[in-house]
C-alpha cells in the first residue's frame, strides 16, 4: 500500500511510543487486506492513507483514506432477534441490488451482529458465496431456513432447552453464592468474636472493651466519632474564618479530606453498631414488657424476605427491559405513559434495595442462630442441625463452636473461589452457545430430510480472508471507576473485536492471534455473544447503578471478563500450540480472578486492571457507526432496527454527539420525515384498520461533515411503515400494534414475526436503492453538495434494472427538484 513519506515518518515517531499497537496500525493493516479483496471491476481508486492532522489528542497523527477510493461501511443496529430478522431482510436487498459488493467494512452492533456474524462465519466457509439469497423457488436457501428455523434461539428444542437453560442458571447461582456466602460468614463470625457469650451491651472494638460515659449502651463510639468530628468542623470554621485564609482553595485541601474521612467513618460505625443494636432487639423475649419494635419487627422479617424475594428477582431479570422502556416513556408526550415510566423507575429503585436487605437478613439470622449455639443458657434456638455440627466438630471450645464453624465454611469457600473461573459460571457460556448454533453454520446447496447445517465456529484470526467486508464487532468496555477515561459520565468506552486486532483507545490494541493465546475460548461466537450482553449487572451507559449488586448477584451477567489488552504481551507460536496442562496454567489462571466479580458487583471497574468487563456494544453506541466514521469512512450505510416506538431516533441523536465531541465529526440528516410518516400510517391502521400507500420514506440521505472541509455520505434505513408494505405485513401490525418496535426482551419470534420484520428489512432498503421509494433528503438550497453526492451514490450503485413504469426513476438525483436554470 503506498503512503507519502509525512504518513510513515509520522506513524514511525508514534510507534516508538507506543507499548501496544496503536489505532493507526490498525487501520493500516485494516486498510491493506480492504485493497487486496476489492475486486478486479471495482472502479475506485486503491485505498491510500493520508494525513488529516498531524497529532490527535495522544500525540498521534490522526489518518484517512483519499477521497477517490470511497470507502463504504455497512452498520447493523443492535435490537435483538428483531434486529437481525431486519438486518438479514436488508442485506438481502443490498445483495440483490449488488450495493454489497462495494462495501468495504462491515460494524454489527448486538442483534445486528448475529446476522453480521452468521454472514462472515458463510463468507469464511463457502469462500465467499453470499448464503442468503432472496429468490422464489418452492424452497428456500438451507441457510436461511436454519436462521428461520432457529429465530427462537433460546428455546429452539422447546422444553429441553428450558430444563437446560435453568439448571445452568442455577449453577451460576451456586457460584454466586459461594462467592458472597464467605464474606457473610466472615462478618458473622467477626460479630461473635466481639460479643462473646452473647453480650450485645457493651461496646467494643473487636472484643476490646470501651468506656461508656454515656447513659445509653449501643452506638456508643459512633457517639465518640460524632463529637470529634464536630470538634474537628468547629476548629476548621474557626481556622476558614482567618482573614489571610479566606483566598485559599476549599478543594483540595488536607482539611476537607479529613472531615470527609471522619463523615465516612461516622457512617461505618453507625452501620457495625447497628448490628448489634438489632440482634440485642432480637433476643428479647416475646412476654418480656420492654420488648421493642424492632423485636416485633423480626418476628416476621423472614417471611417478608421469602415474599419480596421473587418480586426482586422479576425486576432484576427485567432491567435492562425496564431501563429502555423507561427512556421510551419519559421520551413520550402522552402523560399516561409517562406516569408508567416513572412507576417503572419507582419499581426498580425498590427492587434495587431488596437484594442488600436479604443479604442483611441473612446476615443476622446466622449470627442469631451462633449465638443461641455459643450461648446454649440463653432462652433462643437455631437449627438443629446446624448446632449438632457445630458441636460435633468443635465440641471442645463451646462458646466458639459456631464461631470456629462459620470460619471453617470460609476458608472452605474461599478455596473453592480460587478454582472458579470468572466466565464459566455466568451466563456468557449459555447465550453465546445457543447464538451459534442458530446463527454460525456452513452452508450448502441442499440439505437431506431432518439434516441440520453444521456449527462452524471460527477463531476471529480466521477472518482476515474470508471474503467479505472486513467487519468490526462492537463492544462496550466498562469503565465506571476510570478518572481518565469516564470524565464525561460514559460509563463506558468503544471497545473493537476483528479478525487483525482487539482492544480500545482506553486500553490499547493487541493483534487478535496474541490475546487468543491467552484467552482461549475468544471465537467468533464468543465476539458475537459480548456484542449482544445486553442484560448485565453494569451497562455501560445504559447501568442502573441501584440494580448493580442485585443483578450481579442473581447472576444476570451476559457480560464477559477478558484480559485487558494492555496487559496482553506478544504470545509465542510455541504458547499458541500449547496444551498442557501447565502451559494452559501459566497464561490463563490467575488465582484472584474471580474475585473481580466483587468489583463486578459494586461497580468497581477502570481500564488498567489486569482484566476489564466487557458488555454489549449498545451500551455506548447501538447503531455501530461511530467506527465507521472514525475510519472516515466515504460512504455509510447505516441500518437501524433498534428498539424506538416514539419513532425518536435516540440512538442517532446519541451518535451525533460522540461524533461531534470525540471526532469532530458533524452529522446532517432529515429524519422527521421517517418519524412523521410512520406515526399517521400507524394511528390510521390502529383507528381506521387502513392507510393510504405511500411509497417511503423507510430511508433518509444525509450529509457527513468531516474535519477539512471532507464530507462524507450517510444512507440511514430505518424500521417503518408507509403503507405500502405487502399483505402479512400489513395483516400483522392490525393485530400487534407495537410491530415494528416491540420490545426487546421478546428473544422468542414466531415463523410469522420473524418473516415480517425480514420482509420489512427487504422492503426498505430494496425501494431505496431500486430508486422506486422516496426518501428523506437535504435540499440543494441549503445544501449544495447534495446533488453531486448523490450523483456519487448513483455512479458507484447504479439501478440494476433499467426501465419500468413512466414513474420509475432510475437515479436518486431523479428525485431532487430539477436545478433552475442560471439567469443570463
Amino acid at each position: 500500500m503506498a503512503r507519502d513519506g509525512a504518513v510513515g515518518a509520522s506513524l514511525q515517531n508514534a510507534g516508538a511510543r507506543e507499548k501496544t499497537p496503536a489505532f493507526n496500525d490498525v487501520f493500516q493493516k485494516e486498510i491493506s487486506l480492504i485493497n487486496e479483496r476489492r475486486a478486479d471491476d471495482d472502479p475506485r481508486e486503491d485505498i491510500e492513507l493520508e494525513v488529516e492532522a498531524r497529532e490527535d489528542s495522544s500525540g498521534s497523527p490522526v489518518l484517512r483514506p483519499n477521497e477517490n477510493a470511497t470507502v463504504v461501511g455497512l452498520a447493523f443496529s443492535g435490537g435483538g432477534i428483531r434486529s437481525a430478522a431486519f438486518c438479514l431482510g436488508a442485506l438481502q436487498a443490498l445483495y440483490t441490488t449488488r450495493v454489497l459488493h462495494r462495501v468495504d467494512y462491515l460494524s454489527t452492533v448486538s442483534g445486528g451482529g448475529y446476522i453480521g456474524c452468521s454472514l462472515t462465519a458463510a463468507f469464511k466457509a463457502s469462500g465467499g458465496d453470499f448464503p442468503f439469497q432472496s429468490r422464489l423457488d418452492e424452497d428456500e436457501t438451507p441457510s436461511l431456513q436454519h436462521i428461520r428455523d432457529h429465530s427462537n434461539y433460546l428455546f429452539s428444542n422447546g422444553a429441553i432447552d428450558l430444563l437446560h437453560n435453568a439448571s445452568i442458571y442455577a449453577r451460576g447461582l451456586v457460584a454466586n453464592g459461594i462467592l458472597i456466602l464467605q464474606f457473610v460468614l466472615a462478618a458473622a463470625a467477626l460479630t461473635l468474636f466481639s460479643h462473646a457469650g452473647a453480650n450485645l451491651d457493651r461496646p467494643n472494638i473487636f472484643g476490646i472493651p470501651i468506656p461508656n460515659i454515656f447513659s445509653f449502651h449501643h452506638f456508643v463510639i459512633t457517639a465518640y466519632l460524632s463529637l470529634l468530628l464536630g470538634a474537628v468542623a468547629v476548629a476548621w470554621g474557626v481556622y476558614r474564618s482567618v482573614s489571610d485564609q479566606q483566598r485559599e482553595p476549599e478543594i483540595p485541601s488536607v482539611m476537607a479530606k479529613l472531615v470527609g474521612f471522619l463523615v465516612l467513618l461516622v457512617l461505618i460505625s453507625a452501620f457495625c453498631e447497628l448490628q448489634p443494636y438489632v440482634l440485642a432487639a432480637m433476643f428479647t423475649p416475646p412476654a418480656a414488657g420492654g420488648r421493642g419494635f424492632l423485636a416485633r419487627i423480626f418476628e416476621r422479617i423472614d417471611t417478608i424476605s421469602v415474599v419480596l424475594a421473587p418480586f426482586a428477582a422479576a425486576i432484576a431479570f427485567l432491567a435492562s427491559k425496564l431501563g429502555e422502556f423507561i427512556k421510551s416513556a419519559t421520551e413520550s408526550s402522552r402523560v399516561r405513559a409517562k406516569v408508567a415510566g416513572y412507576a417503572a423507575k419507582a419499581a426498580v429503585y425498590f427492587a434495587a434495595l431488596l437484594v442488600p436487605f436479604l443479604l442483611w437478613v441473612l446476615y443476622l439470622d446466622i449470627t442469631f442462630w451462633g449465638m443461641c449455639i455459643n450461648a446454649p443458657e440463653r432462652l433462643c434456638s437455631a437449627p438443629g442441625w446446624l448446632g449438632n455440627f457445630a458441636y460435633h466438630l468443635f465440641g471442645k471450645w463451646p462458646e466458639q463452636s459456631a464461631t470456629l464453624l462459620y470460619l471453617a465454611i470460609a476458608v472452605v469457600c474461599i478455596l473453592i473461589t480460587l478454582l472458579l473461573r470468572p466466565n464459566a459460571n455466568s451466563l456468557h457460556p449459555l447465550y453465546r452457545d445457543h447464538l451459534a448454533k442458530a446463527f454460525l453454520f456452513r452452508p450448502q446447496d441442499r440439505l437431506a430430510k431432518d439434516q441440520d447445517l453444521a456449527e462452524f465456529r471460527p477463531r476471529l484470526s480466521e477472518l482476515s480472508n474470508g471474503g467479505g467486508p472486513y467487519h468490526l464487532i462492537n463492544a462496550a468496555l466498562n469503565i465506571q471507576e476510570s478518572k481518565a477515561a469516564n470524565k464525561r459520565g460514559r460509563n463506558a468506552d468503544f471497545f473493537l473485536f476483528s479478525p487483525e486486532f482487539v482492544g480500545s483507545k482506553s486500553t490499547g490494541y493487541v493483534a487478535t492471534r496474541d490475546i487468543e493465546g491467552i484467552a482461549t475460548g475468544l471465537d467468533l461466537a464468543t465476539a458475537m455473544a459480548v456484542s449482544g450482553a445486553a442484560a448485565s449487572s453494569n451497562m455501560g451507559a445504559e447501568s442502573i447503578k441501584p440494580m448493580t449488586p442485585t443483578l450481579a448477584l442473581l447472576n444476570i451477567r451476559l457480560g464477559y471478563w477478558l484480559r485487558n489488552p494492555a496487559h496482553v504481551t506478544k504470545a509465542k507460536p510455541t504458547d499458541r500450540l500449547a496444551s498442557s496442562f501447565f502451559a494452559r496454567l501459566r497464561h490463563q489462571r490467575n488465582f484472584a480472578a474471580n474475585y473481580y466479580f466483587i468489583l463486578e458487583m459494586l461497580g468497581l471497574l477502570d481500564e488498567k486492571k489486569k482484566s476489564v468487563y466487557l458488555t454489549d456494544g449498545g451500551h455506548i453506541e447501538n447503531l455501530g457507526i461511530y467506527e465507521l466514521l472514525r475510519r472516515r469512512c466515504r460512504i455509510i450505510i447505516a441500518v437501524d432496527a433498534e428498539a424506538d416506538p416514539e419513532m425518536a431516533f435516540g440512538s442517532l441523536n446519541t451518535l451525533e454527539r460522540y461524533a461531534r465531541i470525540d471526532l469532530g465529526v458533524g452529522i446532517e440528516l432529515r429524519w422527521q420525515q421517517i418519524t412523521d410518516m410512520t406515526r399517521a400510517t400507524s394511528e390510521a391502521i390502529d383507528d381506521e384498520g387502513n392507510c393510504p400507500k405511500h411509497a417511503g420514506p423507510h430511508c433518509a440521505i444525509g450529509e457527513i461533515s468531516y474535519p477539512e472541509n471532507r464530507k462524507g455520505i450517510l444512507i440511514y434505513i430505518k424500521s417503518s411503515l408507509t403503507g405500502d408494505e405487502n399483505d402479512y405485513i400489513f395483516h400483522y401490525k392490525k393485530r400487534y400494534d407495537g410491530f415494528p418496535h416491540e420490545t426487546t426482551l421478546d428473544q422468542m419470534f414466531s415463523e410469522e414475526q420473524f418473516e415480517v420484520y425480514r420482509a420489512l428489512g427487504f422492503h426498505a432498503a430494496y425501494g431505496l436503492f431500486d430508486r422506486s421509494d422516496a426518501f428523506a433528503h437535504l435540499e440543494p438550497a441549503n445544501y449544495p453538495s447534495a446533488r453531486d453526492e448523490l450523483a456519487l451514490l448513483d455512479w458507484l450503485f447504479p439501478r440494476v434494472t433499467t426501465g419500468g413504469t413512466p414513474k420509475q426513476r432510475q437515479t436518486f438525483v431523479g428525485w431532487l427538484p430539477k436545478a433552475k436554470a442560471a439567469k443570463p
